[in-house]
């Protein structure tokens, strides 16, 4: 198992030349709670607009180690800084190009609250956020979400898991500026993303505002 470690000067200023030569629509952010279907979506948005898909759970499962034993080994503050570092990875690798499905907790203050706030300036700056939802009602998104958590057979409690997307729903709305409906049909959110994105990139011609020195995780 990889032990969580924070970034060196050398890599700090790796990612942050990164961010600054980035224009600001190569990067497909999907943002949501746990549930709402970012990873599926994700898969069939990169096929229709020919961008490449990371999903970043699964890149920490296969570069450092599974998730749920990472944080009791190691806790969760030490996820939080890890995971921020292999976005960081992602971000070198792809440099442009991609859809990338965010971590459900990825933007959420609960621990190092510098280095999700990293996270959160990376965001703004290389792409464009989505946030899925099954449906705009939160108490119904909330049933819905809670349903799809319990029934991946990782031994969640839905009551918990339901607070958790109301207390996570709201600070996501705050966050982004463009909402898609993810409780039908796969196709119907991609094409909801995709008419998103097209208007975007038509009224959005390259950076409008000037690149900012990100802050880097803890030490």
């Amino acid at each position: 198992m990889v032990k969580a470690k924070t970034m060196s000067p050398i890599e700090r200023t790796r990612t942050q030349k990164t961010v600054k030569e980035s224009t600001f629509y190569d990067f497909v952010f999907l943002i949501g709670p746990g549930g709402v279907g970012k990873t599926t979506t994700g898969k069939h948005l990169s096929d229709r607009i020919g961008y490449d898909f990371v999903d970043l759970d699964e890149y920490f499962c296969s570069e450092v180690a599974n998730i749920r034993n990472f944080i009791s080994d190691f806790g969760y503050r030490e996820y939080v800084i890890m995971n921020s570092r292999c976005f960081n990875d992602v971000i070198n690798k792809c440099r442009s190009n991609t859809v990338i499905s965010l971590s459900s907790g990825f933007l959420i203050f609960e621990e190092a609250d510098e280095v999700v706030e990293a996270n959160r300036e990376y965001i703004r700056r290389l792409g464009v956020a989505v946030l899925l939802v099954p449906s705009l009602d939160h108490q119904k998104a909330a049933d819905i979400v809670a349903k799809r958590q319990v029934g991946r057979g990782f031994g969640l409690n839905e009551a918990e898991e339901r607070k958790k997307f109301l207390e996570r729903i709201k600070i996501y709305e705050g966050f982004s500026k463009h909402t898609a409906l993810s409780g039908g049909c796969p196709a119907d959110t991609v094409d909801q993303i995709a008419q998103m994105l097209d208007f975007n990139i038509r009224q959005n011609k390259g950076p409008q505002r000037l690149p900012v020195r990100l802050k880097s995780p803890a030490q």
